[in-house]
């Protein structure tokens, strides 16, 4: 064998007719064709055993994960988001063309409706690169995101998000996964996979004279009327601030709350009801608008459903003098423009038929810069039934979790909830040492009937879990902050919801749990209302055999472009660095 590797003797080098200086051209020829030759067999085998590419064309997993769609910029708060252009077509052989006539979007930000996306051009869908090792061995996890075969058309391949395991009792109870009984929790981590953006005060209409801000501080009087040193919040730009650590007493001033208010533009099949204790004589029925408006003499309200149209409001105000009646109208007009998150999307088209479903299940996430100052910071959300105030004090350098049943007919308590004699934090932890070092990134979520608290990506109170009682309605006002004593910035705020999974248009796992059996799984979409899945499958069940892989990478996503070569205008397809990204 030594042979072999010895080199060959000079005059076998050197070909006659070429020159010592020049290469061996058929040599370098022979070598191309053997890389490349080498590369289509590795690639070959890299995808045949180890990864393999695959590009979603249907919004089942949206906005998570997206078909085709076109790439929408909202004309008044600037934020863009994705609307389909397909849907799940396994059972639906039609639905591409009948949503691709489909003209008009409502932006999930601001409300903005009628949004013109007609020569918006279309967006491909979302790239997998998927990894066809990762269930040789092992089961997947619940909440993966998972590749597998149609059992009944072999050669099609789906993207789902696994919910149910094998020999697990699986059903959908109120837009929760229930597992054997009990409700099935995400960690921070799952959770933050699977949320979906409500709202981003960062992008905020501008010359919109019909929005209304969602973000809204609450004025305050101080304890003792004769201090003139009360801390309050000032709205600037895309931030508010305080300005308080120069008060003496911070624990006898009030908290100064900055509240969250899920403000609508129209529409909306809630109802609202304010006191009213008579009619003016000169309003008469042929004055009152068709807008849903009633009032009850017996019980002195007045109500309507759905959000009130200015245009009512203003035709009821301009029909008397009567201040009273005057008052109600207005305090109505605001009050039923002020609704509970629901689980709509902008990825799906307006008309989708369907009433929306209020979610409760929300994650609070702002950049809070605390400068100084003896006070304290407060987070407080509710789900309807309790309030939860999650205390940053910065004295005692401890963060303290408060939990307590919220009375009867309030959305949020006035006063902070841990300030009571009687009440003791149900968890606590050290603040930071660095937390006044900069501005950090505070998370709170109320999901999955638990709340937990994390600061930089960190879980710094775990969760602690709570029951909700039957029949406790969704609030209006969810989440809000509060400070006192303290100089202290908060920036970055944005709302999110977790999925909820509808149970209408399903056969399976809706009004009993459904048993799957060994090697069984079973699978839902993320874009619930629209997604056919294991809910609405003849055969509800994903076998361990028919399981692809796990995605873990989106790439080489791209766009539509153009570009213009004299009076020549040419499509182009660019490649869309925000989209590229590792899956959770």
């Amino acid at each position: 064998m030594s042979e072999l590797l010895q080199p060959l003797p000079e005059k076998e080098k050197i070909d006659p007719g070429i020159s010592a200086h020049d290469p061996d051209k058929r040599g370098t020829f022979r070598a191309l064709v053997e890389a490349f030759v080498s590369l289509f067999v590795a690639v070959l085998l890299f995808r045949t055993f180890a990864a393999e590419g695959y590009m979603i064309s249907t919004g089942s997993m949206a906005p998570c994960l997206l078909g085709y769609h076109k790439r929408v910029v909202c004309p008044t708060c600037g934020i863009t988001f994705p609307f389909g252009t397909a849907y799940d077509t396994d059972e639906d052989p039609d639905a591409d063309v009948n949503v691709a006539g489909r003209s008009r979007a409502i932006c999930p930000n601001c409300g903005q409706s009628g949004i013109d996306i007609s020569d918006v051009p279309r967006n491909h869908g979302d790239q997998l690169l998927v990894n066809k090792q990762a269930y040789l061995y092992q089961l997947p996890k619940r909440w993966d995101v998972i590749v597998f075969r149609n059992p009944s058309r072999p050669t099609e391949a789906y993207v789902k998000r696994l919910v149910g395991l094998p020999g697990e009792r699986i059903q959908i109870v109120g837009g929760d996964i229930v597992i054997n009984g009990q409700l099935a929790r995400k960690n921070y981590a799952e959770q933050l996979a699977t949320r979906i953006l409500v709202h981003d005060h960062d992008r905020r209409p501008s010359g919109d004279d019909a929005f209304r801000l969602h973000w809204e501080a609450v004025n305050v009087d101080s304890i003792d009327s004769d201090r003139s040193t009360t801390t309050s919040w000032t709205a600037k730009s895309s931030s508010f601030s305080m300005h308080g650590r120069n008060v003496r007493r911070p624990d006898k001033e009030p908290i100064a709350w900055v509240e969250y208010h899920h403000w609508i533009r129209s529409g909306g099949m809630h109802d609202t009801t304010v006191p009213l204790s008579h009619w003016p004589e000169e309003v008469n029925s042929t004055v009152i608008p068709t807008a849903g408006l009633r009032f009850e003499p017996q019980k002195g309200e007045f109500s309507v459903t759905g959000a009130l149209p200015a245009n009512a409001a203003r035709k009821l105000l301009d029909s008397t003098n009567d201040d009273a009646f005057r008052s109600a109208v207005l305090e109505l007009y605001e009050a039923s423009h002020i609704v509970t998150v629901s689980d709509d999307y902008g990825y799906n088209p307006s008309d989708e038929s369907g009433v929306p479903n209020p979610v409760r299940d929300l994650m609070f996430s702002a950049n809070v810069e605390m400068k100084g100052g003896a006070g304290e910071f407060v987070i407080e959300m509710t789900n309807g039934a309790m309030v939860f105030d999650i205390v940053f004090d910065i004295v005692r350098r401890e963060i303290c979790l408060y939990a307590e049943p919220l009375p009867d007919g309030m959305s949020l308590n006035s006063d902070l909830m841990g300030a009571g004699p009687n009440s003791e934090p149900v968890a606590s932890a050290l603040l930071p040492d660095k937390m006044m070092d900069k501005a950090r990134q505070i998370e709170v979520s109320l999901i999955d009937k638990q709340i937990l608290v994390a600061i930089d990506g960190n879980v710094i109170i775990a969760p602690w879990k709570f029951e909700i009682p039957s029949g406790a309605q969704a609030p209006r006002i969810p989440v809000r902050f509060g400070g006192r004593g303290l100089d202290i910035k908060v920036s970055k705020l944005k709302l999110f919801r977790d999925v909820y999974y509808t149970d209408t248009r399903s056969r399976h796992a809706v009004n009993r749990p459904y048993e799957l059996s060994a090697d069984e799984f079973f699978v839902l979409g993320d874009n619930s209302p629209v997604s056919h899945d294991s809910r609405r499958w003849e055969n509800p069940v994903v076998h361990r055999s028919h399981l692809v892989g796990k995605p873990f990478l989106v790439h080489l996503p791209s766009k539509p472009g153009n570009l213009r070569i004299g009076n020549r205008e040419l499509q182009l397809r660019l490649p869309d660095w925000e989209r590229i990204r590792f899956l959770r």
